[in-house]
């Protein structure tokens, strides 16, 4: 159960639905939502107090404080305000996330250096919601796209408590590995969980999409074209990536979906 949630707070989600959906994931299971804002403050800025206008920003977290206090007591989710000033704003929230079940980000600032770098050092799963989506956070239809890695599992196993609350789940996969998917079905059965294995053909997606394209590009299209088939309110995976230079470099399928999907995605790496 996700009974703590970290959110991160950016100026621009309270345009968008991202608060509504974390405190109903919250109401689920009687959750704590604590909402972190880091201004991405340098000992050089700091320094230079004629300079840069440190004040308007602190005023602006102060802004989006008021905000979350009263969204979170309007939904009458219990929550907390965490504030911090510091350089690298993906350490801080994946420091808060040691002692979280989730951390949930919006897409709607457009920052994916910072998003893809929480990603790859998060300790818990964590949830992408698009800038533009009409979900309320009560995910009935959800979609898995199972690979057989660690990745994959762990995304499997940190999605059990909103899978249980599905009406309808359905995974897809490019193996053709046919102990791999009785495995995957006992697995969620020992669970309570009925779930549709479709397997799909890497060669019939290339084929449908046509050459020349990248094999990660196609298949994340497919799960993406198969989410708005299917009508899917979540998408459940594996986050794969590393770090190169001190950056994070996101893998294809994980990149091509995170920055395309119209719905959440429940990532895990």
């Amino acid at each position: 159960m996700f009974r703590n949630i970290t959110v991160l707070l950016e100026d621009q989600m309270f345009s968008t639905n991202f608060l509504n959906i974390a405190t109903n994931i919250a109401k689920l299971s009687d959750g704590n939502l604590s909402g972190v804002y880091v201004l991405p403050l340098s000992r050089t800025m700091l320094n230079m107090p004629g300079i840069v206008d440190i004040e308007s920003f602190r005023s602006r977290a102060q802004e989006v404080r008021e905000k979350f206090e009263s969204s979170i007591k309007i939904s009458g989710v219990k929550g907390s305000w965490n504030y911090s000033e510091c350089r690298d704003e993906a350490t801080e929230v994946a420091r808060q996330g040691l002692y979280a079940d989730l951390i949930m980000l919006s897409l709607a600032d457009g920052d994916y250096k910072a998003i893809d770098s929480i990603l790859l050092i998060a300790s818990c799963p964590t949830l992408i919601v698009p800038k533009s989506n009409t979900s309320s956070g009560i995910f009935k239809r959800i979609l898995i796209a199972w690979k057989n890695t660690r990745e994959s599992a762990r995304a499997l196993h940190d999605s059990l408590p909103l899978l249980h609350e599905a009406e309808e789940v359905k995974i897809i996969t490019f193996s053709d590995n046919k102990q791999e998917k009785q495995l995957l079905n006992s697995y969620l059965t020992t669970h309570g969980i009925k779930a549709r294995i479709d397997q799909e053909s890497i060669d019939s997606a290339v084929t449908e999409y046509g050459f020349p394209m990248e094999i990660d590009k196609v298949i994340g299209d497919k799960i993406i074209a198969l989410s708005k088939q299917e009508e899917s309110d979540l998408i459940v995976m594996g986050c794969f990536g590393h770090s190169r230079l001190g950056d994070a470099v996101l893998s294809g399928v994980t990149l091509q979906i995170s920055r395309n999907a119209e719905i959440p995605v429940l990532m895990s790496h």
